[in-house]
């Protein structure tokens, strides 16, 4: 029976073209032929005039040739017939209505010359019946190809769909159509009011509520759990997770639609500890951000990073002109060019340098004169930058006056800096850096008005290298103990792919100098995040342990000061703060000061200037720590 149905639907698997699409054309003229004659033997109770007859005949012929042009000029014979949906039977449709009005003009035009050829209801209930026999014809091989799909399928995974919602159906469709994925719909969990339950989805029966997932595991013989709710809530995930793991199933999610930019059709992933927290989803203008990149010449410094590669990658899906890839990291340009190439993206420019170095950074400019600018090269390591801070200053403060002067000074666009949560209320080298950076950037848009200039803040990103999620991940997998500092400490979190595409978007929406916020959520207390790591990877046995504060490590992070006045935009996930007081008249040539000190390895004087510069950042006598201030 398998060999049949395969040997039968082997020409369903081409599409309609050659012989094939005339061959459709004649059984569409067949058909409408059919339908009036069908027509015209309903209007005379099968007792026809012979007068009528002798007038239908070249009237019918007419009207297949209507019909077939018309059909043809909708794009009917180009689809792919086993694809045949809601679309191709608005086509038919419209088709139809269309060869319906010009056959009842022709019928009438006839009548003022010699006889009507035929009743103007048998044009009409002709029409009607083609109408079905056309959409059914375009059917039948999507019904018979699916159909063939599940009785050929040889399996032995069967998965429980969680979510008989748009995103839980295409699931169960894309299942039945990938023969690969060795998996077949055992049923559906309806998360909703549950009005669903005992009905049946695309022939996937709905077989209860979240509450009943451990049952229908084992009573339905369920390997695998796939949780199609891409935009549940972080507290609805961890409800149906908590029924997940009293089951022996695998649990894999859909992810959401920012993870999607530029990828591929089905991608189930393994739950994630991101997919728990609570996040928001995030609402992104994918037409501005293709507006604001599409056919610009494109820079990314710190382009090896965490931040940087992301930024490169979804600018790559946009349709730049020209992106060029900036960083001192060599190999990490060439894994992420790979990575590019990989997914169709083979023309980045890779620049190997040193964002310190003023004069090759003019050299770029000049040569590139890139229209966008995203700056993300950075030092971002808060422990290790208080033991090298005079290095922290060179990268992060000589590096930020560098290229935001070579871009204004060779006439880009934009400029948009990253920044960080940390540079709020600055208590150590890193964060301060960062504040002053986005100090100079603000300097920088008075000085070159005809570039604008911009920074993004935000907080921790899970997935970065600097992430404490591959931390304890690392921990745990060595058998604990997590270490967590304090059990008070918090720390706002966004998956890297949401706050870079945020990031993007406010670059494309800034019209003006100010300091974009992103919208974090609430702070997670980072015990709690140690906790949900420990459950969702099973390891129960695993122990927290409190190390205390590291050097220059905050218990909360704010996202802005008092002194930065917050104004709304048209996003609801990001804001503007413009600063309320304006940068001091000496705070590139105090910059400048500052770099040079720092290159020299005087860490002494680099941290005074560094401390004179910054608003709201503390001396911190010897052996205190910046919570003691």
């Amino acid at each position: 029976m398998s060999a049949l149905l395969n040997r039968l639907r082997r020409p369903v698997d081409a599409s309609t073209s050659g012989v094939r699409r005339v061959g459709a054309m004649v059984v569409d003229a067949f058909i409408v032929l059919e339908s009036l004659v069908v027509a015209l033997l309903f209007r005379f109770d099968a007792q026809v005039p012979e007068e009528f007859w002798t007038r239908f005949w070249p009237f019918a012929a007419f009207s297949a040739v209507v019909f077939v042009v018309l059909l043809f000029e909708s794009g009917v014979y180009r689809n792919v017939l086993r694809y045949t949906g809601v679309y191709q039977g608005v086509r038919v449709a419209s088709a139809t209505m269309f060869a319906a009005g010009i056959l009842i003009i022709a019928n009438l035009g006839t009548d003022l010359v010699w006889s009507r050829p035929v009743p103007l209801s048998v044009i009409l209930v002709g029409a009607v019946l083609a109408f079905v026999q056309l959409v059914v014809v375009r059917l039948y091989p999507r019904v018979f190809y699916e159909l063939s799909l599940r009785e050929i399928r040889q399996t032995s995974q069967r998965a429980l769909i969680v979510g008989a919602g748009e995103s839980g159906v295409s699931l169960a469709r894309q299942l039945w159509r990938t023969p690969d994925a060795d998996l077949k719909p055992a049923g559906f969990v309806d998360q909703t009011d549950g009005r669903l339950r005992g009905e049946q989805i695309e022939g996937v029966p709905v077989l209860g509520g979240i509450e009943d997932i451990e049952r229908l595991v084992v009573e339905e013989g369920v390997d695998q759990i796939l949780i199609a709710l891409p935009e549940a809530s972080s507290e609805e995930i961890d409800r149906i997770w908590r029924e997940c793991i009293k089951t022996p199933a695998e649990v894999k999610v859909v992810p959401k639609l920012t993870e999607f930019l530029g990828g591929g059709a089905l991608r189930l992933r393994e739950l994630q500890i991101q997919d728990l927290l609570g996040r928001q989803p995030v609402d992104i203008d994918l037409d501005q951000l293709a507006e604001f990149v599409n056919g610009k010449r494109v820079l990314v410094t710190g382009a090896g990073g965490s931040i940087g590669s992301e930024l490169s990658r979804q600018i790559s899906r946009l349709g730049p002109v020209r992106l060029v890839l900036h960083d001192r990291d060599e190999s990490a340009l060439h894994y992420l060019n790979e990575e590019l190439s990989r997914e169709g993206f083979a023309s980045a420019e890779l620049a190997v340098g040193d964002v310190t170095n003023s004069e090759k950074v003019r050299a770029l400019f000049a040569r590139l004169r890139p229209q966008l600018v995203f700056h993300a090269a950075a030092y971002k390591h808060v422990p290790l930058m208080e033991l090298h801070a005079s290095e922290a200053v060179v990268n992060n403060v000589g590096g930020t006056l560098s290229v935001t002067r070579a871009a204004g000074e060779f006439g880009a666009e934009k400029f948009i800096n990253v920044s960080t949560d940390k540079a709020v209320h600055p208590v150590n080298v890193m964060g301060a850096t960062k504040r002053l950076s986005e100090m100079l950037v603000r300097a920088a848009a008075e000085e070159y008005p005809e570039t604008l200039y911009a920074s993004v803040r935000f907080g921790n990103v899970l997935g970065s290298r600097g992430s404490v999620v591959p931390t304890f991940q690392r921990q745990i997998e060595a058998g604990g103990p997590v270490t967590v500092t304090h059990p008070e400490m918090t720390r706002y979190f966004m998956i890297i792919s949401e706050a870079v595409s945020l990031i993007l978007q406010a670059g494309a929406m800034a019209d003006s100098y100010g300091i974009y916020v992103l919208e974090m959520g609430r702070p997670v207390k980072i015990v709690d995040l140690a906790s949900k790591m420990i459950e969702v990877t099973g390891a129960r046995g695993v122990r927290i342990k409190y190390v205390g504060l590291r050097p220059g490590e905050k218990l909360h992070e704010t996202l802005s000061e008092e002194s930065e006045q917050r104004a709304p935009t048209d996003h609801h996930m990001i804001f503007r703060l413009v600063p309320k007081n304006p940068p001091s008249s000496d705070l590139l040539e105090a910059a400048e000061e500052m770099a040079f000190f720092a290159l020299s390895g005087d860490d002494e004087k680099t941290l005074e200037l560094l401390r004179r510069a910054v608003p709201n950042y503390p001396v911190v006598e010897s052996g205190a720590t910046p919570e003691a201030l």
